[in-house]
């Protein structure tokens, strides 16, 4: 897989020190049971990661396995795949894929050499901590090494767009193979045409957008795949409620996936949901109409998550936290601004995925019109973080989309360690903060964020 760049911590849910890394490949992790080997979600086989970097990479020796694949192998499979999947994708192949075979400790090495190349540590540490205040990882884990441990434990295989090349995991077995190599080849594919290096550069505190990119980058690479799998049947074979099944199947079974639901979630959403809407933009306008997509990006995941809001173009509604009216109450206790970004539909909707079913979490995070936060902290006098506090606010596109919103997600706080919380609706709007400190009185807290609040205009030409 190819997303945002490995590098980076794919910023917006799971913040960039989550997310970046984790944000270019598809862990089997995610698909597997605690504890085990893991395995393909039913719906649809698991495809791989991708990344890039400019730092060497352990290639491995010959596989101790006798039924792992070995390069020469690796190789042919992947020439002969990389034609099959160019027709399907209507696609002619304009370059070479380099393949090699790495280990598990190459694996790690280059996402531990990828993942600081846009982030520095601190940043990790703290996006990490952002991470912990809303529950998608248990507060206090290091960031880096749930990523690292993740990484090495479940990927198959990754692009890499610098060195044009094709790694696959000298673990994967011959039966398998094929499956790697055509989500991957993909990539190899989309790198001729589209630059994926250049796809994967960061968009500064807009990880909602910047995760759209990887909605369309992976959903494509995985909807060229299953089209060439589909066989003489091709993309109108692809029934839609296979589609609505993989995408459901992702959030309902992500706890029992991983020891980190939420984040599992964040992850597989653009292999499940990306390829539904990518497969049926090629259902109903052809595959034109990815090229075009290429040539004007998604600007939110709400467009990724609903084609019919792709097709509007309907962009998100412009809101925003007022720091200034926020730090008379914030800075007496010590809160500094640390950080501030948006979290986007895809999500709210991994985490409203922990406390309801698949439909009526899609219906509470369906209305979602546009959101922003900023992260607060204190420290001691040693520089020891003492508290986080994430602050946000959110508009909808009806009352009864906040409605739905607000309660969901009030559960989802009250039942994932943000005992310290807030959350208040007023008509389309919704306000919460996380990981409010002792000393600060929470009405006082829920004041001020109404009074910092700003919800300008957008047009929005499709209701939900």
């Amino acid at each position: 897989m190819s997303g945002p760049r490995f590098a980076r911590l794919h910023r917006r849910f799971a913040p960039r020190a989550l997310r970046g890394v984790l944000c270019g490949l598809a862990l089997l992790g995610a698909c597997a049971t605690k504890g085990g080997t893991g395995a393909a979600p039913p719906a649809t086989p698991e495809p791989a990661a991708s990344a890039p970097t400019d730092e060497p990479i352990a290639v491995a020796p010959t596989p101790a396995n006798p039924d792992a694949i070995d390069e020469a192998t690796a190789r042919e499979e992947a020439g002969r795949i990389l034609q099959a999947v160019a027709r399907a994708r209507n696609l002619e192949v304009r370059g070479e894929v380099t393949v090699e075979v790495i280990d598990k400790p190459g694996i790690r090495a280059f996402a531990k050499a990828s993942m600081y190349e846009h982030t520095t540590k601190a940043q990790m540490q703290l996006l990490g901590r952002i991470e912990g205040a809303l529950g998608v990882i248990p507060p206090g884990l290091d960031p880096e090494a749930v990523i690292l441990d993740l990484l090495e434990q479940g990927v198959l295989g990754l692009y890499d767009p610098k060195k044009k090349t094709l790694f696959i995991g000298d673990f994967v077995s011959k039966g398998m193979l094929s499956m790697v190599v055509g989500h991957e080849i993909a990539h190899g594919l989309q790198d001729m045409y589209f630059d994926l290096a250049k796809l994967q550069e960061p968009i500064l505190h807009r990880s909602d957008a910047e995760s759209a990119r990887r909605f369309l980058i992976e959903g494509e690479a995985q909807a060229a795949y299953l089209t060439w799998v589909s066989g003489e049947g091709g993309v109108a074979s692809i029934d839609d409620g296979v589609l609505d099944a993989m995408g459901n199947q992702v959030l309902q079974l992500a706890g029992l996936a991983s020891p980190f639901p939420v984040l599992a979630r964040s992850l597989q959403m653009p292999y499940a949901d990306g390829t539904a809407t990518v497969l049926r933009l090629v259902q109903r306008k052809g595959w034109g109409a990815i090229d075009d997509l290429y040539r004007a990006l998604p600007e939110s995941t709400e467009q990724m998550l609903h084609l019919d809001k792709l097709l509007a173009r309907e962009l998100p509604i412009p809101i925003a936290l007022d720091a200034a009216a926020l730090e008379p109450l914030f800075a007496p206790e010590g809160l500094r601004r640390a950080w501030h970004d948006d979290l986007g539909e895809a999500a709210l909707l991994a985490m409203l995925a922990e406390v309801d079913d698949p439909r009526p979490a899609r219906r509470a995070a369906a209305g979602w019109g546009g959101d922003h936060f900023i992260a607060f902290e204190s420290t001691d006098a040693a520089g020891t973080t003492t508290a986080t506090l994430v602050a946000a606010a959110t508009t909808w596109d009806t009352a009864q989309d906040a409605r739905e919103f607000a309660e969901a997600f009030g559960r989802y706080l009250g039942e994932h360690g943000a005992r310290s919380h807030v959350i208040e609706r007023r008509d389309r709007d919704v306000v919460f903060a996380v990981g409010i400190p002792r000393g600060l009185d929470r009405e006082a807290v829920r004041g001020a964020l109404w009074k910092a609040t700003r919800v300008g205009k957008a047009a929005r030409t499709v209701k939900s």
